[in-house]
């Protein structure tokens, strides 16, 4: 039964990619909903966004569903950045470890554009409105058992989200997102991850109908000592050429069971903003 839910889950972003589906620098901002790649946690903007194979805490939920399976008891994540003006964004993660049962994550994400003036076609002023984005996630991973070293440990995830956006009119959608974490080969000191993410409907205000930034990730994590991480991903966005990212991680223990972490990361779509 495991076997089959694991084909489904790791063919299923394939059948779910729109034919349509466009992965160039000539289709940047051609989809909806572009909150969704703000990003989420701390550790993982501080690696470049580099976290596909690293994710382990409750912003799996976010970068691969799959990585759930690796939190231990409960966990929660939140984050308020504050952006242009009146702007901010916020996001809430938590996932619990439900032991045999996989493991179990939630997550909010909601972008706030602050109070806009409105006018009407002659340039009167008809009042403000305030546009907005909300996305709600659940999601649930597990570990698969096999005799085989190369599949014993792997981990699969899948999480349903919920996409509103407001402007003066308000759209929304459902999505999914898939991932999956191999074990960590090589004495424990190598692993890698790939998801598939914001699959789901168009997102259609009016007459007019968008897609969602759909993105296809695949990464690598090294543990070359046992407080070093390396991690890399490539990704394939829809509405946007494809770019690398890649960061280092070196975590200081302290006394008490506590421990000091400092990061470096680099991302090309970053840099080619600039």
């Amino acid at each position: 039964m495991r076997r089959a839910l694991a084909a489904v889950l790791c063919a299923a972003p394939l059948a779910a990619a729109p034919a349509r589906a466009a992965f160039t620098s000539g289709d940047v901002g051609t989809t909806a909903a572009e909150f969704l790649r703000l990003g989420a946690g701390a550790r993982a903007l501080g690696l470049g966004e580099a976290y596909t194979a690293a994710a382990d805490d409750a912003t799996a939920l976010y970068w691969n569903p799959a990585g759930l399976a690796r939190v231990r008891g409960g966990e929660a994540a939140l984050m308020h950045a504050a952006y242009l003006d009146s702007t901010f964004y916020d996001d809430a993660f938590y996932a619990q470890n439900l032991g045999a049962w996989g493991a179990a994550g939630a997550g909010v994400q909601y972008f706030s554009a602050g109070s806009i003036p409105g006018t009407d076609a002659s340039g009167v002023s008809i009042g403000s409105f305030a546009p907005s984005d909300l996305s709600a996630s659940l999601g649930w991973a597990w570990r698969l058992r096999s005799s085989s070293p190369w599949l014993d440990g792997a981990a699969l995830g899948a999480a349903g989200k919920y996409v509103r956006a407001t402007i003066a009119t308000t759209a929304q959608t459902e999505a999914a997102d898939f991932g999956a974490q191999s074990p960590a080969w090589l004495g424990g000191r190598l692993r890698l991850g790939l998801a598939a993410l914001n699959v789901g409907r168009d997102m259609k205000f009016d007459a007019e109908a968008e897609p969602l930034p759909t993105v296809i990730k695949l990464g690598a994590a090294l543990r070359p000592a046992p407080n070093w991480l390396a991690a890399v991903d490539a990704d394939a966005p829809r509405g946007g050429a494809p770019y690398a990212a890649c960061g280092v991680e070196y975590r200081l223990p302290l006394s008490g069971g506590d421990a000091a972490s400092g990061r470096l990361g680099y991302n090309t779509r970053a840099a080619s903003a600039l």
